[in-house]
């Protein structure tokens, strides 16, 4: 179990470097559908980008799971 000074540390790291969330989590918070995010990432494919276009949401694929970056200054 995370102390409360271990829990704050936590915090501050990420406020300080960004993290990465879930598809769900970045939708919501950038009040961009999932759907949108999917077909953005599928013209990625078609493209055959490792990463997103320019100017696109960052996202990486760990395993299955697919995560957006979330800079320091949105965290």
């Amino acid at each position: 179990m995370q102390t409360t000074e271990q829990v704050s540390n936590t915090q501050e790291i990420i406020r300080r470097h960004g993290r990465w969330v879930t598809e769900k989590q970045y939708s919501e918070i950038h009040s961009i559908p999932k759907a949108s995010l999917a077909n953005w990432r599928f013209r990625d494919r078609m493209a055959q980008r490792p990463g997103a276009a320019p100017g696109m949401p960052q996202y990486r694929h760990f395993g299955r799971a697919v995560r957006y970056w979330l800079p320091p200054d949105e965290a």
